[in-house]
């Protein structure tokens, strides 16, 4: 990693739109006990959960509350169109806990090399940023998970090597630009149809259900991988996800932000043709969905209720799109912030996106509201 961190990004002509007022949705008392199932070998076990002949799950007990399942190992997935500029993912350093260190890093002016990190399912010898429309691409950590016989979780064997997520309080800091496909390239459909064109995601997944091929036959996405549309098992975070998925909640311009797992269903699906884009400031980064106006303030939510705002797609330029996930404080915060309008709460943090930060930088990006 460098030892200054990544620095400041390198904006060329036409890669930022004027300046907009930021956004952010707080996830408050996050976490709940309760099982999921977990992937074991058939040969080994337990199967307690779920068995048949080629499918054995156990029962994975989950006993606390501080961000549960958000907790543990996750991978990240980026899904186009989008263009990645850097990314970066801090994590507590367990010899200083008041010091989030900078563990895995890219940078799109050293393509070829991610420190900490592990860019899968790219079409190109490195990671150049690009991911086309309907194109997903999974992001780890460097430490290698040893799937096959016995693994736990298991994963089956596979000639491509398999990779542990992030575990534990992690934040990560992604600036991107979202442009329609049209405008991208790069796409991994041949045409225009799919359910999923044109439709960005940064996704977060618990590491057991990508090692493991997600949506395969057998995997902890939901406690009966019969009845997988149910989602009641390991858990997926749609951090900010486009839903293109032709039906009346397609809306290509605003993103729908929803946990979903064992835990339950906290957060909101998209708004479809409520939230109309096309009537809003470009100043707007965060839409109140009941009035399809800009949201006064930043958005909170918890279990039950909320947060009654939406993300905007940035169509026209870059954002620092921003992920806490902090156990201490059951907290998740998620932030879209203008490169040109940094808050001062986050300058500790951006632009420089530096090796080291104090846990006075964390307390301040989780009690940000924007706008204003």
């Amino acid at each position: 990693m460098p030892a200054g961190g990544l620095g400041a990004a390198d904006f060329g002509p036409g890669d930022l739109d004027p300046p907009s007022h930021g956004a952010t949705i707080t996830f408050e008392d996050i976490g709940k006990a309760g099982w999921y199932p977990s992937r074991r070998d058939p040969a080994t076990g337990p199967c307690d959960a779920y068995s048949t002949d080629t499918c054995c799950l156990a029962k994975e007990n989950v006993t606390g509350d501080a961000l549960t399942p958000w907790d543990a190992d996750l991978i990240m997935t980026l899904r186009g169109p989008l263009h990645v500029k850097q990314l970066a993912a801090y994590q507590i350093d367990p010899a200083r806990p008041a010091t989030w260190q900078l563990v895995s890093g890219w940078d799109e002016r050293a393509a070829a090399t991610s420190p900490g990190a592990v860019f899968s399912n790219i079409r190109t010898p490195s990671f150049t940023g690009t991911v086309g429309s309907e194109c997903l691409v999974d992001v780890s950590t460097d430490q290698a998970f040893a799937c096959g016989p016995g693994s736990v979780p298991y994963c089956p064997p596979s000639s491509e090597p398999r990779y542990l997520g992030w575990g534990g309080a992690k934040l990560f800091v992604i600036l991107a630009t979202m442009p329609h496909a049209d405008a991208l390239g790069g796409a991994c459909s041949t045409g225009t149809t799919g359910n999923w064109y044109d439709a960005p995601w940064i996704g977060l997944s618990h590491g057991e259900l990508v090692r493991a091929g997600a949506f395969s036959s057998c995997q902890c996405y939901a406690k009966d991988p019969a009845q997988w549309w149910l989602g009641d098992g390991c858990g997926q975070f749609n951090v900010f996800e486009v839903v293109n998925d032709n039906n009346a909640s397609k809306n290509l311009g605003v993103f729908s932000t929803n946990f979903f797992g064992y835990a339950g269903y906290v957060g909101e699906g998209p708004c479809g043709a409520a939230c109309d884009v096309g009537a809003l400031d470009p100043t707007v980064d965060l839409i109140d969905k009941a009035h399809d106006t800009e949201a006064a303030t930043g958005a909170v939510a918890r279990p039950g209720s909320g947060p009654g705002a939406a993300f905007r797609r940035p169509l026209e330029g870059y954002r620092y799109f921003v992920i806490l996930m902090d156990p201490a404080t059951r907290t998740v915060q998620l932030a879209v912030v203008h490169p040109a309008a940094i808050p001062p709460a986050l300058a500790p943090l951006l632009p420089q996106l530096p090796a080291e930060l104090d846990t006075t930088a964390i307390t301040a990006l989780t009690q940000l509201r924007l706008p204003h």
